[in-house]
């Protein structure tokens, strides 16, 4: 008799431990999916940033040193609130 009182706990146990790596297998997708799609989107964001920089040497200097320091602030306050 003491046989099966013992089985049932492990039994209960292992259901357990099943349902929890099922949970954290769903997650983990979960998680891998959405690290994909950051990534695409900090990538299309390069692209996007790319085409302006290219773009503004054929603007007049004078506008370009400006936006270019105005946009250097921005940069440094957001790692900032990052941490």
């Amino acid at each position: 008799m003491k046989a099966p009182a013992k089985k049932a706990p492990v039994s209960k146990t292992a259901k357990a431990i099943e349902k929890l790596t099922a949970n954290i297998a769903k997650l983990t997708e979960r998680k891998n999916k959405l690290g994909a799609e950051i990534n695409a989107l900090r990538d299309q964001r390069t692209a996007l940033k790319a085409t302006p920089v290219a773009a503004a040497p054929a603007a007049p200097k004078a506008k370009a040193k400006p936006a270019a320091k105005a946009a250097a602030p921005a940069k440094k306050a957001k790692p900032a609130a990052k941490k």
